[in-house]
């Protein structure tokens, strides 16, 4: 049910985006349905489990959820044997959460600061929020190239800019014991933002019996060069502190630049109707893989490199007069 409530905005914004524009220029939209994962480096606490021969240890992760997001964008193309140019724009949220009760086991924080503050394997209880926020912005230009009667492909180059931020809340509690009530809360802030070069090619294949569905794939690649902004940030919420430990420590890694590597892939059918309206509908598979992309400082006080997946189902609509 939240995930149709997310989608029936997003429908009405790209039904309002299919009208026609002149001059060759045609708008389009499309409704994204992904699912983001960052795993192993969306790690946030180690739980070790007492009482037992030997004791284990567990590493908790997050799970987003599966969520809507939308692509919208503008097409130009004179005719068909002319270069065809289109810039677009991607937007896609999703939270993650995670929880782990009382119990006869110690939490362990992963992340930098909740580590050193002085309090690990004190805590019993833990809960975390992970919002994730990814926009990219993409310029392309290419050209069509017929291989015979229902083949084509279409070679293409372009600037890709992207904006990935990632707010953390993470709380951390040991009611267990009276006389070592602790309580905690960290905040962790990660963004970044990238500009640079993509290439990649489209390729179409018209099916005989069906003349107006074809099947047609993409693939292409980005080299972006990046900055990321990383602040985590440790707080006691308890009356105890600073007797027994830090009252706050934080850990800054800012304008850590790099290049970076993203590919994306798709691949899915579409159904053209030609006529005085000409209508382009598609639906198919997408995969976006970002190298590298999460570096959360962990209490190694190294980044984990850790990579970047959305995937999912993406379906647009096309209306041109």
């Amino acid at each position: 049910m939240r995930l149709f409530a997310r989608l029936t905005p997003l429908l009405i914004l790209l039904c309002g985006c299919s009208a026609a524009m002149a001059e060759g220029v045609t708008p389009f939209g499309e409704v994204l349905v992904w699912h983001v994962s960052e795993e192993v480096s969306s790690v946030w606490s180690s739980t070790v489990t007492n009482g037992g021969s030997p004791s284990t240890f567990s590493a908790d992760n997050v799970q987003f959820d599966w969520d809507a997001g939308f692509r919208i964008g503008l097409a130009h193309k004179f005719d068909e044997q002319s270069w065809g140019t289109k810039v677009y724009w991607t937007n896609i949220g999703s939270t993650g959460n995670g929880e782990i009760p009382s119990g006869n086991h110690a939490i362990v924080p992963e992340f930098f600061s909740g580590f050193v503050g002085g309090d690990a394997g004190v805590f019993d209880s833990a809960a975390i929020n992970w919002n994730f926020t990814f926009n990219n912005i993409d310029f392309e230009i290419g050209r069509a190239i017929n291989i015979g009667n229902s083949m084509s492909i279409c070679p293409f180059m372009g600037l890709k800019a992207a904006i990935i931020d990632q707010k953390i809340q993470a709380n951390w509690a040991n009611r267990e014991i009276e006389a070592l009530e602790v309580t905690a809360t960290e905040y962790v802030d990660h963004s970044f933002h990238g500009l640079g070069p993509s290439f990649g090619v489209d390729g179409r294949w018209r099916v005989s019996r069906c003349g107006n569905l074809s099947i047609v794939g993409s693939f292409s690649f980005a080299i972006l060069w990046g900055t990321w902004n990383v602040t985590d940030t440790y707080e006691r919420t308890d009356d105890a502190f600073p007797a027994l430990t830090y009252g706050a420590f934080t850990t800054s890694m800012n304008d850590s630049s790099l290049g970076s590597l993203s590919l994306n892939y798709f691949l899915g059918l579409e159904w053209i109707h030609e006529g005085e309206v000409t209508i382009v509908a598609r639906i198919g598979y997408e995969l976006q893989w970002w190298a590298n992309q999460q570096r959360l400082p962990t209490f190694q006080q190294l980044p984990m490199h850790g990579d970047l997946a959305l995937q999912g189902v993406t379906c647009g609509i096309t209306v041109g007069f």
